[in-house]
């Protein structure tokens, strides 16, 4: 079993990087009755994460994400995979979801988020002590 872990953390160890110098990220806009394409100011730049594109762009309006290679001219959409980045530093409820990016609220991400979290919380939604008093729920009598 220990190879198998260590052929997994080689393999995690060596995985390509979320953005290489040679790619770009395509931002998808939709501004008042347009949809508009930024090109994030990424070339030339290795993001090894996501989360490491995340710290230096917030994606504030952006409904799509589209990875570019300059070299290839092949776009790939990466909404998904930032989105989950985007959501794993978020500590808050499914009521916050005015707070997120355009990207986050209208992925699959988020939908699943939204189910865990209501998996989570389920055991606590229920009420903390019954109606019964001790002798009622164990079944004892004093007498």
């Amino acid at each position: 079993m220990s190879d198998a872990i260590s052929v997994g953390a080689a393999t995690a160890m060596s995985a390509a990087p979320f953005l290489k110098r040679r790619e770009i990220i395509l931002a998808m806009m939709t501004l008042g009755a347009g949809t508009f394409c930024d090109e994030t100011d990424t070339t030339g730049t290795t993001y090894r994460t996501a989360a490491d594109w995340l710290d230096v762009h917030d994606g504030e309006h952006v409904e799509r994400l589209i990875r570019f290679d300059l070299d290839a001219l092949h776009g790939e959409d990466v909404t998904e995979t930032v989105a989950d980045a985007w959501l794993n530093g978020f500590d808050q409820s499914p009521e916050q979801e005015h707070r997120l990016p355009a990207f986050v609220r209208t992925s699959q991400a988020w939908e699943r988020w939204c189910a865990d979290f209501s998996a989570q919380c389920a055991p606590f939604g229920q009420t903390a002590h019954g109606t019964l008093n001790h002798r009622q729920q164990f079944g004892t009598s004093l007498r």
